[in-house]
């Protein structure tokens, strides 16, 4: 996307030291001028190359194993994402692993706009208590979702954010394999 506006592209690391939310935002400090990019093309363009290229998306080594444990454990799952909640139960059902969350809740529309009122509804809907309930995330955000609902977190590094960037808002998980020492 960045090539096609002629924006400087963004490594991996750079991008996990830039990126946040408000996503329009995010966009804004990479380079987009909401006053001649119109936000609604780039939104659109954003979900077709992600629909797109999620296709050879893997889940994270050790993921699986570690829902399966937290299964065991008898600890109820729930999945608060601002991706797409169609496309977010497609890809949960396409890594098989749909069967250990109990509820999803994800966005109703294309704009990435914030997680804090999807949680409020999933806070609604499903038997959740915050403070029994410890979100994983992997953005800054995340953590601001998690003191808005009352929620502990735990950040995991090998998401969107940098363990450095992590680290000034909550504990930081290195590999997603420690979250088991959190619960059992």
């Amino acid at each position: 996307m960045l090539r096609k506006k002629r924006l400087d592209e963004l490594t991996v690391e750079k991008y996990k030291a830039v990126f946040g939310f408000p996503v329009k935002e995010y966009y804004e400090g990479i380079g987009y001028d909401f006053n001649r990019d119109d936000w609604e093309a780039i939104s659109l363009d954003f979900v077709d190359t992600y629909a797109e290229l999620s296709k050879d998306v893997v889940l994270t080594s050790g993921v699986k194993s570690v829902l399966a444990r937290l299964k065991e454990f008898g600890v109820r799952q729930y999945v608060l994402s601002a991706l797409q909640e169609d496309l977010l139960e497609e890809m949960l059902e396409r890594f098989g692993i749909r069967d250990y969350f109990e509820g999803v809740c994800g966005s109703d529309n294309i704009y990435a706009d914030g997680k804090v009122a999807h949680g409020e509804r999933m806070l609604q809907v499903y038997p959740i208590d915050p403070r029994e309930t410890l979100m994983v995330g992997d953005t800054l955000h995340d953590a601001e979702v998690a003191e808005a609902l009352g929620f502990d977190i735990r950040l995991y590094a090998g998401g969107h954010n940098s363990a450095e960037r992590l680290r000034e808002k909550g504990i930081v998980l290195e590999r997603m394999e420690m979250l088991l020492g959190e619960v059992s």
